[in-house]
């Protein structure tokens, strides 16, 4: 699963229109890149004075596990995962000048982290795998020219539902306000997440900054909390809440719903007429590391379509990889909860990087959230 958050961010000119230019794009495939090919180094010797060690900070659950020894295997090097259970505390690593050579950061936080000079701008003669990247994950607004970033996962949120409890169909976010579903509820502590999603079901943008919107959506949440469950951030612990039917619904995210129906296939993963949010993670390099070229090599080799494929078929997670798709499992590649169809990507949104004054708006919501209104 890949929780989110806010830190501090800014916001580029014109990034409504470039994300809503690249849903355009989803909603049509993944084109491959018009993009002359280049060579993958391939199997390379660790050379001499490499750093025998890089520091890989993941989400708890990722760490590259399935494919890590074939990296340490190849480059003769080890790799340490440091895990963040939260982006405030990949961010906080970042910030702190702590020991890491390549991180896994979402969209909306890398513009602040750019503006502080905290990321190394990459080298893509380093590389080349950049190539197998579809061309409507490029050049986002976040990041325009992907000077430092690379795209490395992709997701979306929405709701599971236990289809042989609810009765009537599940199909809003506002459904889950339902009184029919008092105390069935379950919910994740993830401010931009919940705060979107109810704003998109008080019709608003779910990235309003609006302080009337966000004082709306404040006393929305909190009758929310009153009768919901909070469920872990980790899937492991947070699926059997609706597999075991303890709750009936259950705000969260494609990989929760591929685990959930392996254990019951009464769960059905609804994305709602208001709109899912579509997640983006990416690969990034923290401008305090010392080992810059063996993170470059790190993300080059994920970036090798096997490599891809293997990765996200253990984590049973979307890529932009174009070559990778051909090698996903059947399950994964044909799966409307990993890769929806053109008419529910038309309706999705991303997070957009909040202003200043943006920031200590939802901050201040969230806190009041989290304290029960005081």
């Amino acid at each position: 699963m890949r929780p989110h958050s806010t830190m501090r961010a800014t916001r580029h000119a014109g990034a409504l229109c470039r994300l809503a230019a690249l849903l355009a794009l989803l909603a049509t495939g993944f084109p491959a890149a018009c993009q002359k090919p280049n060579r993958d180094e391939g199997t390379r010797a660790k050379a001499p004075g490499s750093p025998a060690e890089l520091v890989a900070c993941d989400w708890t659950e990722g760490g590259f596990t399935s494919v890590r020894a074939d990296f340490e295997r190849e480059f003769g090097v080890t790799v340490r995962h440091e895990p963040f259970e939260s982006q405030e505390e990949a961010v906080a690593w970042i910030r702190s000048g702590k020991r890491c050579d390549v991180a896994v950061i979402e969209n909306q936080l890398i513009p602040g982290l750019a503006a502080d000079k905290l990321l190394a701008e990459i080298d893509f003669g380093n590389v080349p795998n950049f190539k197998n990247i579809s061309a409507n994950f490029r050049g986002l607004a976040i990041d325009p020219g992907n000077r430092h970033t690379v795209p490395c996962s992709f997701g979306t949120t929405g709701i599971l539902v236990r289809t042989d409890l609810v009765g009537e169909p599940v199909t809003r976010w506002a459904d889950l306000w339902s009184p029919r579903f008092a105390g069935k509820v379950a919910i994740r502590t993830q401010m931009r997440e919940l705060v979107g999603l109810t704003l998109l079901a008080l019709g608003h943008s779910p990235n309003s900054e609006d302080p009337r919107h966000l004082q709306e959506a404040l006393a929305k949440l909190l009758a929310l909390k009153k009768k919901s469950v909070v469920a872990d951030e980790e899937p492991e612990k947070a699926v059997p809440l609706i597999t075991g039917g303890t709750v009936w619904l259950m705000e969260g995210f494609g990989e929760d719903y591929r685990l959930a129906r392996k254990q019951n296939p009464a769960v059905a993963y609804v994305l709602p007429a208001e709109g899912t949010f579509l997640w983006a993670d990416n690969y990034v390099i923290p401008s305090s590391t010392a080992n810059k070229s063996l993170a470059e090599s790190f993300i080059n080799f994920m970036l090798r379509p096997e490599i891809s494929a293997r990765d996200a078929n253990a984590g049973g997670y979307s890529v932009p990889n174009q070559p990778a798709r051909p090698l996903f499992k059947a399950e994964l590649r044909d799966d409307p909860s990993a890769y929806p169809p053109p008419g529910q990507m038309q309706r999705a949104h991303f997070f957009a990087p909040l202003s200043p004054q943006g920031e200590k708006l939802y901050a201040d919501v969230w806190s009041r959230f989290l304290s029960d209104g005081r």
